[in-house]
C-alpha cells in the first residue's frame, strides 16, 4: 500500500499557496479534528475567506471537493491512532462489538448512492465477461463477489497474481467489466490492472474510500468510508461493509434481470445436487 499522507502534502504545497489557501491549509493541518466539524461556510468564516477558495485548494490536493477532503482526514486521523492499538480502547470495542458494528456499518452505508449500486448491476449485467481486482484483505470480498457471479453463470476472473491481474484486465474489452475493490489510498499494483481495464475499453466499478485515487480512477464508485478503525490494516468494519455493498449489487442484479439469473441458478442448483448425489466429499 503506498499511502500519500494529505497533511505532508499540505506542508509540501504552503510555500506556493495564496495568502488565504495558506491561512486554510495551516488551520487544517493545526486542527485537523475541529475543521471536521465544521461545515464549508462555517470553514470559511474561520479562515476569512470563501467557500470557493476552500473547494480551490480541495481540488488542488486532488479532492473534488470539501465533504471528500474531510473523509480523507478523517481516515488519516484514524490511521494514525489504529497504528498504535491501544489495548483498553479495543478492550471497549470488544465489550459491545455488536453495537459498534451495527452503528457503525449504519453511519457508513448511507454514503452508497443507491442510483451507482444500479449502474453498477446493469454494467456486470451487460458484460460478457467480469474482472475481480483485489488483495489481501479485500480479497474476502473479491472472492465472496467472484462465487456469487458464478452460481448466477457469469464468465468471470480473479487472480490473486498482481501480474496475472494486470494481463487478464489489458484484454477485457468493451465488452467487459472490471470489479475494483481496496481498502487503500493508493494501491500501485490495483490502480494498474484499473488502467489497463480502461484502456482496453472495460467499465470499472470501484468499491474503496471516497477519498482514495481508486476513486478517482473509476467509473462508478460504490464508497467504503467507516468513521472508526480497530486495526490499520482493514480487516474489521471495512471487510464487512465490502461484503454488503457486494451483496446490494447482486441483489439489484437479480431485481433487474430476474428471468436470466433464475435460469442460470437453477442450473448451479442441478450441478450442485448432482455432485451431492455423486460425490459427497465435494461439497
Amino acid at each position: 500500500m503506498n499511502v500519500v499522507s494529505i497533511f505532508q502534502s499540505m506542508k509540501d504545497m504552503l510555500p506556493t499557496l495564496s495568502d488565504s489557501q495558506g491561512r486554510i491549509a495551516k488551520l487544517i493541518i493545526e486542527q485537523p479534528t475541529k475543521v471536521l466539524q465544521l461545515s464549508i461556510v462555517e470553514f470559511a468564516r474561520l479562515c476569512k475567506t470563501s467557500p470557493s477558495t476552500i473547494v480551490e485548494l480541495c481540488k488542488r490536493l486532488g479532492f473534488s471537493g470539501f465533504k471528500t477532503l474531510k473523509i480523507a482526514i478523517a481516515q488519516e486521523i484514524n490511521l494514525l491512532q489504529t497504528m498504535r492499538p491501544d489495548p483498553s480502547r479495543i478492550g471497549q470495542i470488544n465489550k459491545n462489538f455488536f453495537d459498534f458494528v451495527f452503528s457503525e456499518l449504519k453511519e457508513s452505508i448511507q454514503i452508497v448512492n443507491e442510483d451507482h449500486i444500479r449502474d453498477a448491476a446493469q454494467i456486470i449485467l451487460s458484460s460478457s465477461i467480469v474482472e475481480i481486482l483485489a488483495y489481501g484483505f479485500d480479497a474476502i470480498a473479491g472472492k465472496d463477489l467472484f462465487l456469487k457471479l458464478k452460481e448466477f453463470g457469469f464468465q468471470v476472473n480473479f487472480f490473486d497474481n498482481p501480474f496475472l491481474q494486470s494481463i487478464s484486465a489489458a484484454h477485457l474489452g468493451k465488452k467487459g467489466c472490471a470489479v475494483a475493490i481496496s481498502s487503500s489510498h493508493s494501491s500501485t499494483d490495483l490502480l494498474d490492472s484499473m488502467n489497463y481495464s480502461r484502456g482496453s475499453g472495460a467499465k470499472v466499478i470501484a468499491i474503496a474510500s471516497p477519498a482514495s485515487r481508486i476513486a478517482q480512477a473509476c467509473d462508478i464508485l460504490l464508497p467504503t468510508y467507516v468513521k472508526t478503525e480497530v486495526f490499520s490494516e482493514g480487516g474489521f468494519l471495512t471487510r464487512y461493509l465490502q461484503l454488503l455493498i457486494v451483496d446490494f449489487v447482486i441483489l439489484k442484479m437479480y431485481e433487474l434481470d430476474k428471468g436470466k439469473l433464475e435460469e442460470h441458478y437453477r442450473s448451479f442448483e442441478q450441478i450442485l445436487a448432482h455432485k451431492r448425489r455423486g460425490d459427497k466429499g465435494v461439497f
